[in-house]
């Protein structure tokens, strides 16, 4: 059954040393620390900017809202005042004399 399954030609000695000599002969990048610092902060920054304005406008628009709320609430009372909660007076208690 293995033998099956494993139809992975294998790879000749010819194609394997010509893929290490061109990877051999490819410029390799030296990794930097400082400029991965620098990029990923400035993308840190980058995004916590846009949160920032994104909640400043999010919460200017909930303020509209909550105003606009309480505008229509305040006119609907005003208009119908009969539908206003009264309180009820509690009994006063009998004096016993």
């Amino acid at each position: 059954m293995k033998d099956d399954q494993d139809h992975s030609p294998e790879p000749n000695d010819a194609d394997v040393q010509a893929w290490l000599k061109q990877a051999a002969s490819s410029e390799t990048r030296a990794f930097d620390p400082d400029q991965s610092l620098r990029r990923v902060l400035s993308h840190a920054k980058q995004q916590t900017a846009t949160r920032d304005v994104m909640g400043f406008f999010m919460s200017w628009f909930w303020m509209l809202f909550a105003g606009f709320g309480a505008s229509i609430y305040g006119a609907g009372q005003r208009r119908h005042p009969s539908r206003q909660i009264r309180k009820k007076r509690r009994p006063k208690p009998a004096a016993d004399q």
